[in-house]
This record gives C-alpha cells, structure tokens and sequence, in this order.
C-alpha cells in the first residue's frame, strides 16, 4: 500500500533550479515591459515607442535578441523539469502521485485563469496547465521517447520560419486596419488601458476578440499556447532523468557544446529581426528558431557558472527569487500594470522601452529584496504556501 503524499522538504531542493526560475523571472518581466506598457500585441503602427530616441532602439532590440521568446521556454523547460523531479521523488518514496498531479494542475488551471481575466491577459499558467495534463502521459514514455517528441515538435515551430515573405504578403491583400481584428483589438485595448478603469479592463478582457472568431479564436490560441510550450515541458522532464543538471560536472562537456551551439545559432537567427521587425518571416525565425537556441544558451551558460564557487556566489540572490517563483510571477502582473495602466500610475505608452525596462528590473531587483527578507522567516512563499495546501489536502508549516 503506498504511502500518504507529502511535499518536498526544504532540504530536498536543488538551488541550481531555484536560481534558473530566478533568472527566468528576471527575462520574464523584461520580455512583458513591451506589452504591460503598449498592450498585448505590441502592434507599434499605434505608438510611439522611441520618445527617448536611440537609447529606445537599443533597448528594444537588446530585448528583442536576447530576451523575446526565450524566457518563457526556460521557464517551461524548469516546469517540465520540476514535475518529472516531483513525480521521481514521490516513486522513490513508494507515495502515490497521480492524485497530488491533478490537484495541483486544477489549481494552477484555475489560478492562471483568473490571472488572465482580473490580472493581465498575459497569463501562461491556464496554457501550462493543460500542457501539464499532456505532459502526465508522456512522463510514462523512456526518456528517449522524451527527447525524440520534443524535438518533433520544436522543428515543427522552427518549420515555421521556412514561410516565405511572400506568403504573408499575399495573406494581407485586400485587408485593411479596419478590418483586421487583431489590430483593431490593439486598438480598443490602448484606448481601454489609457482611459479605463478596472472593472471596463476586466470587461474588456472577457469581451474581447483578438482573432475575430469568438469562443473558437479562444481555443485555437490556448491550443497554439499549449503546442508552442510542450516541447520544452518535454526537454525539461528528459534533462531530469538524464541527471545533466543535478550532476553538472560527469555532463560538463554536453554543457559547453549546447552552449557554443545555442549562442551562435541564437545571435544568427534572433539579430535580424531586430533591423526588420515588419518582416513575418523573421519574426517567426526570431521566435520559433533562435528563441529555443538563446534559451539554451543561457540554461548551459548558467549551469557551467553554477559549478565553480565564485559563479555560485554571484547568482546565488536568484534563488531567493526562484523559491517563489509563483508569488513572484503573479505579483509581476499586479505591480506592473498598477504600474502602467490608467487605473493605477496610468504610465502607459508614455515613457518608452529604456525606461520600461529600468521600471521592470527595479522591480525583479525589489522582489529580490522582499523574498529574501520573506524567506528568512518563512519556509516558501504566501502563493506556493496555499498551492501546496490544496495539492496535498494539509496545511504545510510556513514559519520557521
């Protein structure tokens, strides 16, 4: 008979991984500056994003090559990761998981939700949720079975970026702003976050068609979400059985190829976009093709400097970050868009990308403050404190 499931100790947790969801939350804010300050399609005909000239180019494009579309596939990746552990450790300890599974994706599935709808539309959790019901199956499958899907499904995104120009050009004859619904979506959302309050934000979000095909349009983007993260669910949960992160040193050499390779083929496939950003194809060769290869770049670059003691010491203030990482993130939304939007500060499309970026860093870098100081009193964070209730169906002790 197995044994009643209990949450993982304190002791029982790698810091490696709680220094990457740091990082990835640093990357995350950044890579939202652009949409918490100019809405969730960044459609820039409607803005002005340069007010403060070429230092608002160059912190666009330093965001645009090292920070868009790699961020959330590291996070993704560390989820992948953290759940083949979480389901690892509960196997060795003879407990039942599949029970503990489903709670806590019901709760993460209801938490993104609402995120999305009284927070900001942003949201990744609902998306991770139902990428977490697929990722319970496939954690039955070797780890080679691992890799090989993952794989699949990334060179089916990368695919994207062999469609020519041409094809996206003869996509747009005949359609003008009026009639695009994406752009006119951008557009009713400038207008709401610049003049609105919170309840007509909220209503917004509920009404609101960004693709013009009603509840459809909802399910085919959760669908495109859900397909566009698996495969790195799929890498993370293979990296874990394989041990290349929990025993850095006996995989040094993979790490150094995978990073060599990441950072080269990333600057080659993720700079162009950054001098042509209304070309379709580069956009999708940006994000399908380089933002996997800087993804992991930065994931080998980090593990290497995690081995030796000074690289340790550096990026050890992350952790504390990472160990909340679900506060964190969820307060990201809150903090920006009181930040940003009219019902708060009311900065939106006002102060340009450079500023955005700074707001966005000293924000991580209070956050960073804050867990530290939260984390010398209490053992996780007020958000993973409750998720953790509900998962395990007791109430785990905060103080320590």
């Amino acid at each position: 008979m197995s044994q009643r499931s209990n949450p993982t100790l304190e002791g029982d947790r790698i810091i490696t991984l709680d220094m990457l969801r740091g990082f990835a939350l640093l990357g995350i804010i950044l890579a939202n500056s652009f949409h918490f300050q100019y809405g969730l399609l960044y459609e820039t005909s409607l803005f002005n994003q340069y007010p403060n000239g070429g230092i608002d180019r160059f912190a666009e494009s330093a965001i645009l090559i090292f920070v868009q579309a790699s961020f959330y596939p590291l996070f993704s990746f560390l989820f992948g990761y953290g759940m083949a552990l979480q389901k690892q450790r509960f196997l060795d300890r003879g407990q039942g998981f599949n029970a503990v599974f489903w709670r806590r994706t019901l709760i993460l599935g209801i938490v993104g939700y609402l995120h999305g709808i009284y927070l900001w539309n942003g949201d990744v959790l609902f998306a991770y949720a139902w990428v977490s019901v697929l990722l319970f199956f496939a954690l039955m499958m070797p780890a080679r079975g691992l890799v090989i899907t993952g794989l699949i499904i990334l060179g089916l995104m990368g695919s994207c970026a062999a469609v020519p120009e041409s094809f996206y050009e003869f996509a747009e004859q005949g359609v003008s702003q009026e009639s695009d619904p994406a752009y006119q979506f951008s557009a009713d959302e400038i207008t709401v976050l610049s003049e609105g309050t919170y309840s007509e934000t909220v209503e917004f979000r509920q009404t609101a068609d960004p693709i013009g095909l009603g509840i459809f349009g909802d399910i085919l983007m959760t669908a495109l979400s859900v397909f566009g993260v698996l495969g790195f669910f799929l890498l993370g949960s293979y990296v874990m059985r394989k041990g290349w992160l929990s025993d850095p040193l006996n995989h040094k050499r993979k790490w150094k190829m995978m990073m060599w390779i990441g950072l080269i083929i990333g600057l080659l496939t993720k700079t162009p976009v950054a001098f042509n950003k209304d070309y379709m194809q580069l956009e999708a060769l940006q994000t399908y093709v380089g933002g996997p290869f800087i993804t992991m770049f930065f994931i080998s670059a980090f593990i290497l400097a995690a081995t030796t003691d000074r690289g340790r010491k550096m990026l050890q203030p992350l952790s504390y970050a990472g160990r909340m990482a679900f506060t964190n993130y969820l307060f990201q939304s809150l903090i920006m868009t009181t930040i940003f939007y009219h019902y708060g500060f009311g900065l939106f499309n006002s102060v340009g990308v450079f500023v955005g970026a700074l707001i966005a860093i000293a924000v991580f870098i209070v956050q960073l403050i804050l867990s530290k100081i939260w984390l010398t009193f209490f053992r996780m964070g007020p958000l993973e404190w409750l998720w953790r209730a509900g998962t395990y169906l007791q109430l785990p002790k905060l103080k320590k």
